[in-house]
């Protein structure tokens, strides 16, 4: 009932800016709210802007997953790979329209919360917590507010964004990492991969080389402007061709 008059005031002009604000401060917000979207259930914490757009809206990045959802109607995959997972929201999503989902999250907190969204829904995810890199090895992870960790960030020399920030107030956690080709050996597979990893994207490519030349693959991968020109190079070098973009999110295909 509550989520009901909260979405109704949300629907009125006058009250669209003021809602989330105000909704993050009331003390259901901190809490767990399971809700349901079309064919699955998700637990949202409603301090998490992302969590309060999918529980004020029903839905996030529409037209991304619309456009994902089309492709892998149209076609039959055999893994969907969801790197940089957050909760879940795209493995959720997609999970039973292609045979093997897999859903890598490495912030502790967040990978709990993943966990807990494929059990309640007693779907078939296989979810790694680590982060998907260029090698494996121990990294740090930063981000700028306990209730911002879906912006999470792998530390890294050639990443100037920290630069921004008090370095004093930022939150640091200790994580793993591995290069897929150690973890998913595949060959003459057909594999759709979702990537968001806050400007590791490179590392995650280059971890990922033999996959990429083995397979039949298909990318949705968000790159921030200053570092497109290097990542569509390194994926043009690799026989792939871009399709179409949706804002900073572009879509690719080797075959």
């Amino acid at each position: 009932m509550i989520r009901k008059i909260v979405i109704l005031l949300f629907s009125l002009k006058p009250f669209r800016r003021i809602i989330p604000s105000l909704i993050r401060k009331l003390s259901f917000a901190s809490a767990g709210n399971i809700i349901f979207l079309n064919d699955f259930k998700i637990n949202l914490f409603l301090t998490s802007s992302i969590d309060r757009e999918i529980y004020l809206k029903n839905e996030y990045e529409k037209d991304q997953l619309d456009f994902v959802k089309k492709e892998l109607l149209s076609q039959k995959y055999d893994y969907f790979f969801d790197i940089g997972a957050y909760i879940g929201y795209y493995s959720l999503s997609l999970c039973k329209l292609v045979n093997n989902t897999a859903a890598f999250e490495p912030n502790q907190q967040n990978f709990q919360r993943l966990s807990k969204n494929v059990e309640i829904n007693n779907f078939n995810i296989s979810c790694h917590n680590l982060g998907c890199s260029d090698s494996k090895n121990k990294l740090k992870l930063w981000y700028t507010d306990k209730n911002k960790r879906g912006g999470s960030s792998i530390l890294q020399d050639s990443d100037k964004e920290i630069n921004k920030y008090d370095k004093s107030k930022l939150l640091f956690e200790e994580i793993e990492t591995d290069k897929l080709d150690n973890l998913y050996p595949l060959k003459n597979k057909k594999i759709f991969f979702k990537i968001d990893v806050e400007r590791h994207e490179l590392n995650v490519l280059k971890g990922a080389s033999d996959i990429l030349s083995n397979n039949k693959c298909y990318l949705q991968i968000e790159i921030f402007p200053h570092l497109q020109d290097e990542i569509l190079s390194f994926l043009n070098k690799n026989q792939f061709k871009l399709l179409n973009r949706i804002n900073n999110d572009f879509y690719l295909k080797n075959f």
